[in-house]
């Protein structure tokens, strides 16, 4: 955001003047308008104005593709609408059921996640090629198998997420998914360089709402003035009270997409967050486990899944990850009750995760329980499908995120005509200067 101009004086012409400064004491200097704002709000400006110049496309990109992919399941269902058939029955297949259906279609297909949305199994490998098979949880047939992101969906949501860096999907390039010069480096541990443009993105975001906000703050008696748009006071006037208000209103989204985004590229954002709000800290917090005996029998899906259900009274399983010979559990997201935040996605709803041994029903390791503070609840649950997707909410409300997320675009517009014209109205004077 532009600070607001201080005459409303016809910017074409060179200044006038000043009769009273020529008359000034001699040794006695009249200071420029810009020379009088306090030194940390000029810096703010130029910093602000010059960040929003060099890096701001970055910045209109990301928030561009995500206020798409806003409504990335209705897109993919659209696109692929009999993958997403499902019939209603009164009880539906399994997870095993779904297993078998895909085998016995395709024996060389190794089923490494199983997830159950509206009424639909998606089943998928752990290979880099995307390949998913969808099964009716109604019927138990197999819809068919595709690569749903191998199209202009798959490619935004790589350019969104990953900074293109996700295998399988459309626009995958090798290069961004290498360590960064801060992978060694303890609070940005593994960070590669799609992970590091995409959390100084989000840095990027903050700093430009705060320093915008600071900007744009017109004083207590003057606050009004931060509300209007003048809209027959020719372009420049105009462009910079949209830029002011349209500005404003971006701060809020702005703020928690960047704190967001930069908490899914590194780990430290979340230890920050749960350091400065009373959270509780989750360094001890399980991520992994040992089986008891390898050597025991495999255990089945199902037992598997009634294990993970008991430990939380009335869940409902929703998905899971196979055992592997590298890591001898079965992973389950269960639905426990609570409010379901991921709703609206297109493959995905759980808030809880356990881990249940392969070989022991009885070893059972909760790897996301429930949140024991309001910090760690909007850190664990609400932060990623209700403020930064809004998969929480219906298409219908969702449009308020695709909305703001198109904020930074008018931004750039507005900003880059306000600019132009000031450097328009420099050179006039210029050259004014230069015939005079």
């Amino acid at each position: 955001m532009l600070d607001h101009p201080t005459s409303v004086a016809d910017p074409r012409l060179p200044a006038a003047p000043d009769d009273a400064a020529s008359r000034a004491t001699p040794g006695r200097t009249r200071k420029s308008p810009k020379r009088n704002r306090k030194p940390l709000r000029r810096i703010l400006i130029v910093s602000h104005r010059w960040l929003s110049i060099v890096f701001g496309l970055v910045l209109v990109v990301e928030c561009t593709t995500g206020a798409v992919l806003v409504y990335e399941p209705e897109l993919l269902r659209a696109s692929s609408p009999e993958l997403y058939q499902s019939t209603a029955t009164p009880t539906q297949v399994g997870f095993d059921g779904a297993i078998d259906a895909v085998r016995r279609a395709d024996a060389n297909f190794d089923t490494s996640y199983v997830s159950l949305k509206d009424g639909v199994y998606q089943l998928s490998t752990s290979s880099s090629d995307g390949e998913t098979y969808f099964v009716d949880a109604g019927t138990g047939t197999v819809s068919g198998h595709a690569n749903v992101y191998s199209g202009v969906v798959g490619f935004v949501e790589n350019l969104h997420d990953c900074a293109l860096s996700c295998e399988g999907y459309a626009g995958y390039q090798a290069w961004p998914g290498k360590p960064s010069p801060l992978a060694t480096w303890a609070p940005t541990e593994g960070l590669t360089w799609g992970g590091l443009t995409l959390a100084l993105t989000g840095l990027l975001a903050i700093f430009l709402a705060i320093s915008g906000l600071i900007i744009w703050y017109p004083g207590l008696k003057k606050w009004r003035h931060g509300f209007r748009v003048r809209l027959g006071k020719g372009r420049y006037a105009r462009d910079v009270d949209l830029h002011n208000v349209i500005g404003l209103i971006a701060v809020v989204p702005l703020l928690i997409w960047g704190l967001t985004g930069m908490n899914f590229e590194v780990p430290a954002v979340s230890k920050l967050w749960l350091a400065t709000t009373g959270g509780q800290s989750t360094v001890d917090q399980p991520s992994t486990m040992e089986t008891v005996d390898a050597r025991a029998p495999r255990i089945s899906i199902d037992d598997a899944m009634t294990a993970a259900r008991a430990t939380f009274t009335g869940s409902t399983v929703t998905w899971a990850q196979l055992p592997t010979p590298t890591q001898e559990y079965y992973s389950f997201y269960v639905l426990d009750g609570r409010p379901d935040l991921w709703k609206y996605s297109s493959n995905f709803h759980g808030n809880r995760l356990v881990g249940v041994d392969a070989h022991d029903a009885h070893h059972v390791e909760v790897f996301q329980g429930r949140p024991s503070t309001i910090s760690n609840a909007v850190l664990s649950d609400w932060a990623q499908p209700a403020l930064h997707y809004g998969f929480a909410v219906n298409p219908w409300w969702r449009i308020a995120w695709c909305v703001l997320g198109l904020t930074p675009l008018l931004l750039m517009l507005t900003g880059l005509s306000t600019w132009l014209f000031r450097r328009q109205v420099a050179r006039r004077r210029q050259a004014a200067r230069r015939s005079g």
